[in-house]
């Protein structure tokens, strides 16, 4: 039997209503913009409180959010609901498509991630004008998907090893699981969110610290250690090298996120180096 293909488009936005704005705005936003914009494309409409199951809901609609194929995400507001299923879509690096309501402050201050901006009045022609807008838009994004050049990844944009992975839950222990393998993967998530704050400091006058220069510089040492062409008794010598620097600027730091950082970092390191000895 040919197994069905999944073809939904998860939609992360905004449900209830939201201070300064009409009741039921972002279902407009919702039912004149988004749906109809995905429904020009392979892709079927679906958001959270779509989602019938009555059983393990909210494992449900995680597991909806992370398989959907393409994902479409509203950032006005900064819902931090919609921050936080966001933040499960990237650190599953699974496409997405982010929109938001002209005037919304960034949340990242990443320049290559792309977003599309639309009109609060939702007057027609506007309307119109996005729908197909955010119909290319989620059309660009599932083929650039799989390759280089792929739309808002933050995985591929920090250069990270690897994104998370699904697990495969047992129907017995299906609840207790989940929520275990949540909590790790929220850990994870928040070490990526401060990479991005991290990244961020080189579009910011501060860029200049001794952190931000000695992180850059590991990490470009770490990029040419992991590509190069080294014996597993080199590549020891040198993965540790980087452990001894990272671990003593980690040491100096002067506040917190740094020293967050330079741990992340050398999670990274040994991650990269027992890939790297086990392909050698």
């Amino acid at each position: 039997m040919e197994e069905k293909v999944n073809k939904s488009c998860f939609v992360i936005m905004p449900i209830a209503d939201s201070d300064g704005y009409e009741k039921g705005h972002f279902n407009h936003v919702y039912n004149d913009i988004i749906k109809p914009a995905i429904e020009k494309t392979e892709f079927t409409a679906i958001r959270a409180d779509e989602v019938k199951q009555t059983n393990l809901i909210h494992l449900d609609i995680l597991q909806k959010l992370i398989d959907a194929p393409i994902a479409v995400c509203d950032l006005s507001t900064r819902n931090p609901n919609v921050l936080f299923e966001l933040g499960i879509r990237q650190a599953f690096d699974r496409p997405v498509v982010l929109i938001q309501e002209i005037g919304t402050p960034k949340i990242f201050d990443i320049a290559p991630l792309r977003y599309l901006e639309y009109s609060k009045e939702l007057k027609y022609h506007e309307v119109l004008k996005t729908q197909k807008e955010l119909e290319e838009a989620i059309n660009a994004t599932k083929e650039a998907e799989g390759n280089s050049g792929s739309i808002n990844s933050i995985v591929k944009l920090l250069a990270l090893s690897s994104p998370a992975m699904i697990p495969n839950l047992d129907q017995s222990n299906k609840e207790d699981i989940a929520l275990d393998y949540m909590q790790s993967q929220m850990t994870e998530l928040k070490m990526m969110m401060d990479m991005l704050l991290l990244e961020g400091r080189k579009n910011n006058p501060k860029r200049n610290s001794i952190a931000a220069i000695e992180y850059e510089r590991i990490s470009n040492r770490l990029e040419k250690l992991s590509s190069g062409k080294y014996s597993p008794t080199q590549a020891e010598i040198e993965f540790s090298k980087l452990l001894r620097d990272a671990e003593e600027v980690m040491m100096n730091c002067g506040n917190e996120l740094d020293y967050r950082m330079f741990r992340y970092l050398m999670d990274k390191i040994i991650h990269q180096r027992e890939e790297y000895l086990s392909a050698h």
